[in-house]
């Protein structure tokens, strides 16, 4: 099934006819085809973050739940361990990492204030969110109107910082760790691959598995969140996404002027094992 989904992937990134591959996945029963047929002819083309809805179901469906469940109880240990009294997250979506971690620590922040671009998103979670005040900004708008002396013990970011591209984010970085002791990131160690065709075979087989832990929800989440997704990869459609190994995300820190602390596994999610990275600034 996945062998001419990933030639129609190798298509659309060459930007050429990915039609009859697209086709002949169809033909052959994925459901990434069938979602890349409408996207990939440009007809109302939006970006992943485009329809909350889609990408609501998706983090609370398939193995979204267990991977969260985790990721919350080490934010939930890491509080703990660092009984930060002001906290700062950024992309905090509507809140699935941020409260269940706030909810099992014994060392909750006094404060947590929160930047999320998605207004959908963060309307969901403004009644939800404990002291602290909410920012419906990107971080680089977020950082450019921010005052000189603001700071926080402690700012986190769980798979959000991927969706900023990588220029922009290391000067968003740098500015960052003005206004903040530590930084906790939480992103996915993703592969290497040594040719092309290994990339697009791995994609194909990866978004394909993805789409399928959805059943009855799954045109929903492959339409509205994974086949944007995916195009941004590609570089068939302005990007949403920009993953990068776990090495990778270490020496960017280094790069931004932080120090990292610790780097631990947290869970191993069918998209590619999530890890934590605390970095002193």
């Amino acid at each position: 099934m996945t062998a001419a989904l990933a030639h129609a992937l190798r298509l659309l990134a060459e930007h050429g006819d990915a039609r009859p591959w697209l086709a002949q996945a169809r033909r052959d029963g994925s459901l990434m085809a069938v979602a890349l047929s409408h996207a990939a002819t440009g007809e109302g083309e939006h970006g992943a973050y485009d329809q909350p809805h889609a990408f609501e179901v998706f983090i609370r469906a398939g193995g979204n739940p267990p991977l969260y469940a985790e990721v919350s109880a080490a934010l939930a240990r890491l509080y703990e361990q660092l009984g930060a009294r002001c906290l700062l997250d950024i992309g905090v979506g509507d809140g699935m990492a941020l409260l269940p971690a706030l909810g099992q620590t014994r060392r909750a922040p006094a404060t947590v204030d929160v930047v999320e671009p998605s207004g959908g998103l963060l309307d969901t979670l403004r009644p939800r969110l404990p002291a602290g005040k909410a920012w419906q900004l990107t971080l680089q708008a977020f950082l450019a109107q921010l005052a000189p002396e603001r700071r926080w013990d402690l700012a986190q970011s769980t798979f959000a910082l991927q969706s900023i591209p990588p220029g922009e984010r290391l000067t968003a970085l740098k500015r960052l760790r003005r206004h903040v002791t530590r930084l906790a990131i939480v992103e996915f160690d993703v592969p290497l691959f040594a040719n092309a065709g290994e990339r697009f075979s791995s994609l194909a087989a990866r978004y394909e598995r993805a789409a399928r832990e959805y059943g009855e929800d799954a045109p929903l989440v492959a339409g509205g969140f994974l086949a944007p997704m995916l195009l941004g990869q590609l570089r068939a459609t302005t990007p949403s996404n920009w993953e990068q190994p776990i090495s990778a995300w270490q020496e960017e820190l280094v790069r931004a002027g932080y120090r990292v602390a610790s780097t631990s596994h947290v869970h191993d999610y069918s998209w590619a094992p999530a890890w934590l990275i605390v970095a002193k600034a």
